[in-house]
C-alpha cells in the first residue's frame, strides 16, 4: 500500500499558518497525527487511560513548542520525538509504594515537608485554574473535567456517558488545558518540579 498524504503542502507552511493562530490547521494537524500517536502510545504502554493521557500531553506540548521546530526532519518525526519523550517520563515515574496501615505505623504517616515558596505558587495557580474551570469553561466542558481529572473515567466511557464521540470529548479536553495553561503560566513547570 502507498503512504497516506498528507493534507498539507509542506510542513513549515502549516506551521506558520498554526502559529499565525488558525486553529484550523491545528486541527488539521491534531486530526491528521492524533491516531497515530495514540497508536504508538497505546502498543508501548498497554493501557487505554494512559495511551489517552500521553497523547492529550504530546499535543498539549506540540502546541506550546510549535515554535520551536526547525523543519530539519519532517513535522511526523518531530512529533514522534516528542511522543516517545513522554511515553518514557511514564515509564519512569517513581511507582507508588504500598505499605500496611493496620499495622503499629499506621498513626504515623507524616506529610511530606514542602517548602513555603513552593506552596504558595501552588496555592496561586491553584486558584488560577479553578477560575478558569468555573468562568471560561462550558458545563459541558466542567463536566468532562470532572469526569476525567476527578473521577479518572477514560475518554472512551466519558464519550458513552455524555452521548459525545471520544474526538469531541478530545478536542475539549484539548482546549480546556490549552485555556487553562494560557491562565496560569508556568503551571506545566510547576506540576513538573
Amino acid at each position: 500500500m502507498p503512504p497516506k498524504q498528507q493534507a498539507w503542502s509542506s510542513d513549515q507552511e502549516l506551521v506558520e499558518q498554526i502559529l499565525d493562530g488558525s486553529a484550523e490547521h491545528f486541527e488539521l494537524l491534531y486530526n491528521t497525527y492524533f491516531p497515530r500517536v495514540y497508536r504508538f502510545a497505546l502498543k508501548r504502554l498497554g493501557d487505554t487511560g494512559e495511551a489517552e493521557d500521553v497523547t492529550q500531553e504530546v499535543f498539549f506540548s506540540v502546541f506550546s513548542c510549535l515554535d520551536r521546530f526547525q523543519g530539519q526532519s519532517t513535522l511526523l518525526v518531530w512529533i514522534f520525538g516528542i511522543t516517545r519523550n513522554t511515553v518514557n517520563r511514564r515509564f519512569r515515574k517513581p511507582r507508588p509504594r504500598l505499605e500496611r496501615i493496620d499495622g503499629e505505623s499506621a498513626g504515623e504517616t507524616a506529610a511530606a515537608d514542602v517548602p513555603a515558596d513552593r506552596a504558595v505558587d501552588a496555592r496561586r495557580m491553584l486558584v488560577l485554574c479553578e477560575a478558569v474551570i468555573e468562568n471560561q469553561l462550558t458545563p459541558l466542558q466542567r463536566r468532562i473535567f470532572h469526569l476525567k481529572h476527578l473521577r479518572r473515567q477514560p475518554i472512551r466511557s466519558i464519550a458513552a456517558a455524555l452521548g459525545k464521540s471520544e474526538d469531541a470529548i478530545k478536542a475539549n479536553l484539548y482546549r480546556m488545558r490549552r485555556a487553562i495553561a494560557a491562565a496560569a503560566p508556568g503551571l506545566e513547570t510547576l506540576l513538573g518540579a
